[in-house]
């Protein structure tokens, strides 16, 4: 028996060296355009140099439009989160433990928003906004976003809830508590941890949206992805623009590193929520 098994090692060890190089190569190609941003904030052009000099320079002359945009845009997306999922998440729990007839058509119909390009979202979301008086404004810019975000929070929400078994909830209740109840005091502190990372996603997704904000915003309400292209179309690739970019770098990686210092690694890799049995 011992034979074949030696025959068989070097295949293995050539498999797992394989599939380490593999993974080295993905995880350097995904990191490379990260990596680069940074470097390229303290020099301050995208024509990076190595050894890489460290100056702070170019954050420093952020002007305060990029400032004000900045904070427009984490206000807008942080609102635009909360609301997506506050609709999302009962609207979820609705098609899943209600067992709706039609459920599977209002699922594919909420998908619209990531089939459709977002160039054509924008026109349409601006031909209701305009007699709305909401173009220009931040309240169109967040509910742009609601509207863009709502497909993601409810698919999230919807494959935690289906993977969620509805003993606890038959449980609960036959202790006397009705489905308000239970869905509040059961489901939800059950699917956090889900939700959480379904908000990271969303949050990230809001901060960076530009093809759908070129149409709805305006110089009353710039959010930060469109002043960036404005000024890098009018003025080429200065300095401060690319240091702004390091920041929401930075953003990205703080939102990232809270959730998943919160939640722990095994549910930042889609482990499940939780198992029958």
């Amino acid at each position: 028996m011992s034979a074949p098994r030696w025959r068989l090692a070097p295949g293995l060890i050539f498999g797992r060296a394989a599939l380490a190089i593999y993974l080295v190569i993905m995880v350097l190609w995904l990191t490379f355009p990260v990596v680069l941003v940074l470097l390229a904030s303290f020099q301050g052009t995208l024509e990076v140099s190595w050894p890489a000099p460290v100056s702070f320079d170019a954050y420093k002359t952020i002007p305060p439009s990029y400032w004000e945009a900045f904070w427009f845009t984490i206000r807008a997306a942080l609102l635009a989160t909360g609301i997506a999922l506050l609709v999302a998440i009962p609207a979820a729990w609705a098609m899943v433990r209600g067992r709706l007839a039609g459920r599977r058509v209002m699922s594919n119909l909420v998908l619209i928003p990531d089939v459709v390009p977002q160039l054509i979202l924008g026109i349409a979301l601006l031909t209701v906004f305009i007699p709305l008086r909401l173009s220009n404004s931040f309240a169109g810019v967040m509910l742009a976003l609601v509207a863009l975000s709502l497909s993601t929070g409810l698919r999230f929400t919807e494959a935690l809830l289906e993977g969620l078994p509805d003993e606890y909830e038959q449980a609960a209740q036959s202790l006397g508590a009705d489905k308000l109840t239970a869905f509040r005091l059961v489901v939800l502190p059950l699917i956090a941890p889900g939700v959480a990372i379904a908000a990271l996603f969303i949050f990230m997704q809001n901060l960076i949206t530009f093809e759908l904000l070129f149409f709805i915003s305006g110089p009353s309400a710039t959010p930060i992805a469109i002043r960036l292209f404005s000024d890098i179309i009018d003025r080429g690739i200065v300095p401060y623009a690319v240091a702004m970019a390091g920041i929401l770098v930075y953003v990205a990686i703080a939102f990232y590193t809270l959730v998943a210092v919160s939640l722990g690694p095994k549910y930042m890799a889609g482990s499940v929520m939780s198992r029958k049995g």
